[in-house]
């Protein structure tokens, strides 16, 4: 983190540096406010903002706990396909066999799963030149709060999308998962999550979901997991426990540290997936706009499984949004890392700003690319209150 936060600082110095040559400036930080024309706005639009979009400013600000997943690609394809070899057996050899059928075709059995293009998302804000005068004494003053905003929007985006990560990992670990475990305690779950690490390290069918894929219904997929490659998503509570017992030693005693393969959170909800397609009202319109959304309006059409990371529960009857959360106290899901689809495009996040000189205030866009998905040819297991 630290050589992270020089990174920035740096980049804002050599921003500044080569405002100051291209423009015969001699501004510092410490200067005093001098904002002749639009001098600042270029500084910030044309300098300090491309120059903090190549720092990887994502991994400095707030969070997202799933980032060393992602998987960063250029390429933005519509669709992508995996697939997996199916079982097979050796049989006996009976040489009372008829001869023709030495002729006879046996192609591998193959199951696929299509995964679906991701989304592009944005965010949106606008800094007001005359705003920025009247409230900050010096440039520097000036500087921090562009950096600050724009690490803002960022900060905003690694939180929806860990939000989301979590979602999915939850979603398909209470209703799609096949080997479902339950336990009556919190001794039990640690007994279950111990059992179960053993068990994916072992030759087997049972723990992934290959029958759900195209051409998998009939047929048999067997995999195993190391050790190394297995994650645990559960409760703060439930890891603050792990942590305490012989399981810790057990990652130990094989170079791992447990705490890097638990992710846990405080609250295992708070995100919340829509049943069915909802028509906008006036009422949502105040709560929708204020967490970003400025082009909803009244009578769009938010489609059905739309997730929200925030609290919608005050605008959406409950029949119409389902929290995605376990029901009991006990909670843990086991996955293969290798099975979480998850990639990203966040290069070029920061597009052309738009100066808008009747209100002197300049708007800026950030997008970004995110596709995230379990493939059913992994190890998964899930473990919850019963």
């Amino acid at each position: 983190m630290p050589s992270q936060k020089r990174a920035i600082a740096q980049a804002v110095q050599g921003a500044l540096l080569q405002f100051n040559s291209d423009t015969q400036n001699s501004w510092s930080f410490g200067a005093n406010w001098d904002n002749t024309g639009t001098s600042f706005e270029t500084f910030v639009n044309k300098y300090l903002f491309p120059k903090l979009n190549e720092t990887l400013i994502v991994e400095v600000v707030n969070g997202n706990r799933f980032d060393w997943l992602a998987q960063e690609i250029d390429f933005i394809g519509q669709y992508s396909e995996e697939y997996v070899i199916l079982d097979s057996v050796p049989i006996t050899m009976d040489l009372t066999k008829n001869a023709e059928l030495m002729l006879k075709r046996n192609y591998p059995r193959l199951a696929s799963k299509i995964y679906q293009q991701g989304i592009l998302k944005k965010v949106k804000f606008t800094l007001n030149n005359n705003d920025a005068r009247l409230n900050f004494l010096t440039i520097g003053d000036g500087i921090k709060y562009a950096i600050s905003v724009y690490k803002k929007k960022i900060s905003d985006i690694n939180i929806a999308e860990e939000q989301e990560m979590k979602a999915m990992l939850l979603d398909y670990a209470l209703n799609h998962t096949k080997d479902q475990r339950s336990v009556t305690s919190m001794q039990g779950l640690f007994q279950e999550i111990s059992k179960a690490i053993l068990n994916l390290q072992n030759n087997s069918d049972k723990h992934n979901e290959v029958n759900t894929a195209s051409g998998g219904a009939i047929g048999r997929f067997t995999t195993i997991s190391n050790l190394s490659d297995l994650l645990i998503i559960t409760s703060d509570e439930a890891k603050a426990y792990l942590l305490d017992t012989k399981l810790a030693n057990s990652f130990h005693a094989n170079g791992i540290d447990l705490s890097s393969h638990i992710i846990s959170f405080d609250d295992l909800g708070g995100v919340y997936k829509t049943n069915k397609d909802i028509k906008v009202t006036t009422a949502m319109l105040p709560l929708l706009q204020a967490m970003g959304d400025y082009q909803v309006e009244k009578d769009d059409i938010i489609p059905a499984s739309t997730i929200f990371t925030f609290d919608i529960t005050s605008i959406f009857d409950t029949a119409d949004y389902t929290e995605v959360k376990p029901s009991g106290e006990y909670f843990a899901a086991i996955y293969d890392v290798r099975g979480i689809r998850y990639k990203r495009c966040t290069k070029g996040m920061l597009k052309e700003p738009f100066y808008n000189g009747e209100f002197d205030e300049t708007t800026h866009w950030i997008h970004y690319y995110s596709m995230k998905s379990i493939s059913p040819f992994y190890n998964k297991v899930t473990i919850k209150s019963a």
